[in-house]
């Protein structure tokens, strides 16, 4: 009995040990079970505080484009009053009026005008009003284009290869019934050249119309830059901005390497241009917008690895990409890897950010997209002009070999913003207004006329002959074509007489030896267009292949139609394709007529700003 009773014990202590084992498990279950409950569903207010202070994983990255708009991103339109000479007959006295009154003053000033008032009312002369568009960034000495009409009203019969004597530049604003003029930032002088010379239309409004090409010279740096817009900031910020910009951005300057972005105020910031975007300043500024500022080291690897799935969709690419180059150094391994994919339009923007970013991996595709894609075509030459690289030189100067008009004077425009000295562009200065150009080319024959920023003749393939029954007459002017394969030229005028020439019947030997007898490029211009439409040229003539909006250009007579693209590229076009006319902007910008008041601020805040920007301003290798 004892023996049975031990047993019974055992079993019973045995039975709530296991009871025991179970009500423990069964608990610690429980509490497993409701602190992941707790996790998956979200902790209460008071343990969230608890938690954050050691686990806080919102997102830090801020961009400058989040609070900041930019100043000076408009073409800033000037104006000035002038007077064009040598009309031959065509000019007209100005009647009475403020404008005469005032360029009378004028030419009373210049010492080498003995009678103003006698010139002003010879039919030689005639009284014009010059507007011009400043390009945003431009700087002291850098030219632009002039517009030149005269007055209303005005007896003139034309302004056809008319000069324009020195003349000063202004801002003008309309205030009330009054004009007030601002200081002067420009010069302008010239020779004009009539719309009539350009166009079929040979009316009189076509005649009394012209522009100077490159006539408009600088006479100081135009200010870029950004403010704050946002009343939610402190000098804290704005230096914090600058520091990033500096770190990824730097110039070089009289006094050596410097970042920038100068701090002008505690809300202002001036901007330099880096040599590489000197021709985008558009995608300059893109990518200031695009640039973080306070972000965290493990916030900017997460953004870079979100950046590089973005590349690979061609709906995000554009933007991502921006991004990337906004990185610098560490965006380019993935801009890279973006090269590689199968969709051409991701390869181009891979391509592009990389290019601005000082490497050479994408020259190829510009290539490429600058050959056989119109939509992406003036974006990739002027990525290929921004580039330190000898490669991205002779892939432009390879470009000037193709057929498309486009293509070729496109290329030669970005060689000359890339390698301005190189021989293979290399031209000469003639009739003192304007320069010729020959290029080798195993192409198709090519005589190419601008109609923007500069005056310049450029003849493709020198080959190129006027024909044997070729034959031009103008008042004091005949030229015609021998059977010997020159061509003769007699030019009359009561001052020198009559004067004879003789040259090759190469198109090149004819614009030369006519300009060296001091006709311009506009009676050049229209000389070869008759001959086109005579059929007395053996070669193609084309005007300004450049892109207008909706991607067309003015082309003479019997030119293949422009180009066509389906493609939509969203930025805007690169300045080193601009005229001014254009019209939208990729940045977001500052109401132009605050600039003053800008420049008030800066004024009011400069002594208080000098004292803490360098508190925290500083360009760091």
């Amino acid at each position: 009995m004892k023996l049975q009773s031990n047993t019974g014990i055992a079993q019973s202590n045995r039975a709530l040990f296991q009871y025991s084992v179970l009500v423990i498990t069964g608990f610690l279950t429980i509490a497993l079970a409701g602190c992941q409950n707790m996790i998956g569903r979200g902790q209460s207010p008071d343990d969230s505080k608890l938690l954050s202070l050691y686990d806080d994983k919102s997102d830090s990255t801020k961009y400058v484009g989040d609070i900041c708009g930019f100043y000076g991103l408009n073409y800033a339109k000037v104006e000035g009053v002038g007077l064009a000479v040598s009309l031959d007959g065509t000019g007209s006295n100005p009647k009475p009026s403020g404008q005469r009154e005032k360029l009378f003053r004028t030419l009373d000033t210049n010492k080498n005008i003995e009678n103003p008032k006698k010139l002003l009312e010879s039919k030689n002369t005639e009284l014009v009003v010059m507007k011009g568009m400043l390009p945003p960034g431009i700087r002291k000495g850098e030219t632009f284009d002039l517009e030149v009409i005269p007055l209303g009203g005005t007896e003139a019969t034309s302004l056809e290869d008319g000069m324009l004597i020195q003349t000063q530049l202004a801002p003008m604003a309309r205030l009330g019934r009054g004009v007030k003029q601002g200081h002067v930032i420009a010069l302008g002088r010239g020779r004009i050249s009539v719309d009539a010379i350009f166009e079929s239309r040979q009316d009189q409004s076509n005649l009394l119309h012209g522009v100077i090409l490159g006539g408009g010279k600088a006479l100081e740096d135009r200010p870029l830059g950004l403010t704050i817009r946002s009343e939610d900031y402190s000098a804290k910020t704005t230096t914090a901005m600058a520091r990033a910009i500096n770190k990824r951005f730097t110039t070089v300057g009289s006094s050596g390497r410097t970042g920038v972005a100068t701090p002008k105020t505690d809300r202002i910031v001036e901007l330099g241009v880096p040599a590489g975007y000197r021709h985008n300043v558009g995608r300059y500024l893109s990518v200031i917008k695009n640039l973080a500022y306070g972000e965290r080291t493990e916030d900017r690897v997460n953004r870079m690895d979100q950046l590089e799935q973005e590349m690979n969709d061609p709906s995000t690419a554009a933007l991502a990409a921006i991004r990337l180059e906004a990185l610098g150094n560490d965006g380019i391994p993935a801009l890279k890897r973006a090269l590689r994919h199968h969709d051409f339009e991701i390869q181009f923007q891979a391509a592009q950010a990389i290019a601005y970013s000082g490497e050479s991996d994408g020259i190829e595709i510009l290539r490429k997209a600058a050959k056989e894609e119109p939509a992406f075509r003036w974006h990739a030459m002027t990525a290929l002009a921004s580039m330190d690289d000898v490669s991205a030189g002779i892939t432009l100067t390879d470009l000037m070999h193709v057929k498309s008009a486009e293509t070729r004077y496109g290329a030669f425009r970005a060689m000359r913003a890339h390698s301005p000295q190189d021989p293979t562009i290399q031209g000469e200065w003639l009739a003192g207004d304007f320069s010729l150009h020959e290029i080798v080319s195993d192409s198709e024959p090519l005589l190419h006329f601008s109609r923007e920023k500069r005056p310049e003749i450029v003849i493709y393939n020198d080959d190129q002959t006027v024909t044997p029954d070729f034959l031009h007459v103008e008042t004091g002017l005949t030229i015609r074509a021998n059977t010997n394969g020159t061509v003769s030229i007699s030019v009359y005028s009561s001052a020198d007489g009559e004067q004879k020439k003789t040259c090759s019947h190469r198109i090149s030997d004819v614009v030369r030896t006519l300009g060296k007898m001091g006709f311009g490029y506009g009676r050049q211009l229209k000389m070869f267009r008759q001959a086109m439409q005579a059929g007395t040229l053996n070669t193609r003539l084309v005007v300004n292949a450049v892109p207008k909006l909706g991607r067309e250009y003015v082309a003479a007579e019997n030119e293949l139609p422009p180009e066509k693209s389906d493609k939509y590229v969203a930025s805007e076009l690169p300045q080193l394709y601009r005229s001014g006319n254009e019209t939208g902007s990729s940045v977001p910008r500052v109401d132009e007529p605050t600039i003053g008041s800008i420049d008030q601020e800066i004024d009011d805040n400069k002594s208080r700003w000098t004292k803490m920007k360098d508190w925290f301003v500083g360009y760091e290798e």
